[in-house]
């Protein structure tokens, strides 16, 4: 009988006589098998199954699904390992719930690339949801698609226009660095990857209506941003084997019996005004200027309850930036206070329509104006 000390000894001294440079060959071998295997797996996947999207595996909060993953919706959003859905990128006057929408391969609303800053460019990010992003800014119908008036923008675009026209020899970009459905929670954390790429000469941020609406689970708990998490969904994002593997998982295990639970904001008041604390100081630590807009909202009769809790979230992120000295804008035709006179400034309930807009645009700068945001550039006068 072999003793076990005996033979472990002579392994290790075996093992010990190879030369580095063989014993790493060999571990290289080995994970080249590995890896091979992989490939071939992902190969006989894509090749068998049905391609699985990564956005239907991120998104799955009811809440959510029903604003961007539905079969209705989900036409131009694709799954982020981040932030679970972004826009598709390179889209090209897709018409989406009566919005006409083009990106750049940048997944930007925005007609140009958003490349490295150039010297002497004066960048301004307008940080926000689809307030921002300009839900159905212009309204296209699906049967007339190019039957829009091409002069009805969202705000960033009518400011880049005017402030472009007002300076024409300084490059001048303003877009939205927004997604219909998304929170200051997502914001702050696509502000923390991107804005050293950015190099922003001002951060615009607008959020509410997500953040304050009812959810069943909030988003520090829907949307984890932490590395593991991410990692995860980068893995399930760019491999249809583990995606295929997380949808299998998904389905054989057994669902709990629980208790109905209490509908919550998707971000609570509190974390709101530390999330957007969280955007200031992240601007200015990289010496961009911040404006902050208060969140439009129609009226007070058609939803009293959501009306209150956007009531309240305005009034404590108005307090929390004069407390902080930070530009903040907040315009009483875009809010609850000016109602039944403010229907012509919005489309719905929530979206300011393109005369909203408008007076956003023109608001915006001349709040940048008065606080000098601007620098040597001139100011045009917007009228709304």
């Amino acid at each position: 009988m072999i003793d076990p000390q005996v033979d472990k000894a002579a392994t290790e001294k075996i093992r010990k006589s190879l030369p580095l440079r063989r014993r790493l060959v060999y571990a290289g071998v080995v994970y080249a098998i590995f890896l091979v295997l992989l490939a071939v797996v992902e190969v006989v996947t894509r090749l068998t199954l049905p391609h699985l999207s990564s956005l239907d595996l991120f998104v799955v909060t009811t809440q959510q699904k029903m604003q961007v993953a539905n079969s209705k919706q989900a036409g131009i959003f694709e799954g982020d390992p981040l932030l679970l859905w972004r826009l598709k990128p390179n889209l090209d006057h897709v018409v989406w719930d009566f919005t006409v929408v083009s990106t750049n391969a940048q997944n930007f609303r925005a007609d140009y690339p958003i490349k490295a800053k150039q010297p002497g460019t004066f960048r301004i990010v307008c940080l926000g949801d689809s307030v921002t992003f300009g839900y159905r800014v212009p309204v296209v119908w699906p049967d007339k698609p190019t039957n829009y008036d091409p002069e009805w923008l969202p705000f960033p675009m009518l400011v880049e226009k005017q402030l472009r026209q007002a300076n024409p020899d300084r490059p001048i970009e303003v877009f939205p660095m927004a997604v219909p459905g998304y929170t200051t929670h997502q914001g702050l954390a696509w502000l923390r990857r991107d804005i050293d790429d950015l190099q922003p000469d001002i951060v615009i941020a607008s959020f509410g209506w997500n953040d304050a609406s009812l959810s069943d689970v909030p988003d520090r708990q829907a949307i984890r941003t932490d590395l593991y998490t991410v990692t995860v969904r980068w893995l399930i994002d760019h491999s249809q084997a583990f995606a295929h593997l997380t949808h299998w998982l998904r389905s054989q295990s057994k669902p709990q019996q629980r208790q109905p639970r209490r509908a919550v904001p998707r971000v609570s008041e509190s974390e709101y005004l530390r999330n957007f604390q969280s955007i200031v100081e992240l601007a200015q630590a990289h010496r961009a200027g911040v404006l902050v807009i208060g969140v439009p909202y129609r009226d007070s009769t058609t939803n009293p309850q959501e009306a209150e809790r956007m009531t309240d979230y305005r009034r404590s992120l108005r307090l929390e930036m004069h407390a902080s000295q930070v530009p903040y804008l907040e315009i009483l035709e875009l809010t609850e206070a000016a109602a039944p006179a403010n229907e012509g400034f919005f489309g719905e309930l929530i979206h300011p329509s393109f005369t909203g807009h408008r007076l956003l645009a023109s608001e915006i700068l001349k709040l940048m104006a008065q606080n000098r945001m601007l620098g040597e550039l001139k100011v045009p006068e917007l009228v709304p």
